[in-house]
């Protein structure tokens, strides 16, 4: 009987407003992607960070998402004219400078609080900044406009935090977990670290499992000037003849 109601009313909406009022999520486009020219375009399902949506990475300890998020800030600087940093306390511009960031495009926002930065984050995606990185928490209050002013004006937004709460787990469109699972040695220094990056949330495209990065340190033993950002992907094998991808930013 709900079930008739409710095919009726579908019915009413198409003879009063036409065929093309009702329209299934399934058959809507996904959002427009920002290639950023790293592994996550091809985690996303749509071949870039969907704009106007958020963008969540997650983990504990040393994982990789931080320096894979500095990776997609820095060839944002050459994208946009506006790419913005909400710091929650301790980033330094410096740790962009071995990849090859435009530092002129770049704006920090000091919020040391989740009430500042949620303030912050909404008020600059409404104006249309490309790109806003969150390295903190953002009070649950300012994720609806935060939301809603990305969308309408295209916004990147990415948030880098261990463990988020439900509200922004649940605001989020695309959320990867990293995990790290080995550390990269090579002639007895430690150069990088291997790990797991998990799709735990997709809301534009079907979910793809999980990859296994490497990801380099930048600087190490050699000198800034010697050092070429990049990121490589190649079949990579692991136990068990599971087939993951390697990439190297």
């Amino acid at each position: 009987m709900q079930g008739q109601k409710l095919e009726l009313a579908i019915d009413s909406i198409r003879v009063r407003f036409g065929s093309q009022a009702l329209t299934r999520a399934a058959e809507l486009p996904p959002p427009q992607a920002w290639p950023s020219r790293t592994p996550v375009d091809r985690l996303t399902g749509i071949g870039g960070l969907p704009r106007g949506r958020i963008s969540l990475f997650t983990g504990s300890g040393t994982c990789g998402k931080l320096t894979l998020a500095l990776a997609l800030l820095a060839s944002a600087t050459h994208e946009f004219a506006h790419a913005i940093v909400i710091d929650a306390g301790g980033f330094d511009p410096q740790s962009l400078l071995p990849f090859s960031a435009e530092l002129g495009a770049l704006t920090v926002v000091s919020a040391p609080a989740p009430e500042i930065a949620g303030e912050a984050a909404a008020t600059l995606a409404r104006a249309g900044a490309g790109f806003l990185l969150l390295t903190g928490e953002v009070a649950e209050h300012w994720l609806g406009p935060l939301e809603s002013g990305a969308n309408r004006s295209g916004t990147v937004v990415v948030s880098v935090v261990d463990a988020p709460n439900r509200a922004l787990a649940h605001a989020s469109s695309f959320s990867l977990g990293f995990s790290r699972s080995d550390w990269v040695w090579e002639r007895g220094q430690l150069a990088g670290i291997q790990v797991a990056a998990r799709c735990v949330k997709n809301r534009v495209a079907p979910p793809l499992g999980v990859t296994e990065l490497e990801i380099r340190y930048p600087l190490g033993t050699r000198r800034l000037t010697d050092y070429v950002p990049g990121v490589s992907e190649g079949p990579f094998m692991v136990e068990e003849v599971v087939e993951f991808t390697s990439a190297a930013v």
